[in-house]
């Protein structure tokens, strides 16, 4: 019996590294067809993620839908003006948003710990 109960609660315990979704994204930004920036980061399921360079902001949540898609919302910010693109992705699909003279693509993959 203490046995079990033991295994439960490791189990327990250990629920939540596993529940845990991460993803790599990469993201390419377009200014007037030209490429502003295109970064790759990590990020976690439901955690805001940001990148910050002299010529942008970035600001990223991305939240794990079924059928392996992710949704992902952003804030851009370029020369003091904000657009907010939102994405539903299928993981390892490219998609993009054109808004204004401004473009985005992300493709998004689970993160994959091996890669550390």
């Amino acid at each position: 019996m203490r046995v079990r109960l033991c295994t439960l609660l490791l189990c327990l315990v250990s629920f939540p590294l596993f529940a845990e979704d991460a993803y790599t994204i990469d993201i390419e930004i377009k200014v007037n067809d030209s490429i502003l920036h295109s970064p790759t980061i990590g990020v976690k399921a439901g955690k805001e993620a940001k990148v910050i360079t002299q010529d942008y902001e970035l600001l990223l949540v991305a939240t794990t839908q079924k059928d392996n898609q992710v949704s992902i919302s952003t804030s851009l910010t370029i020369d003091g003006e904000t657009v907010k693109p939102s994405f539903l992705v299928k993981l390892g699909q490219e998609s993009s948003v054109s808004i204004g003279e401004t473009d985005v693509k992300v493709v998004v993959e689970r993160y994959a710990k091996e890669n550390t």
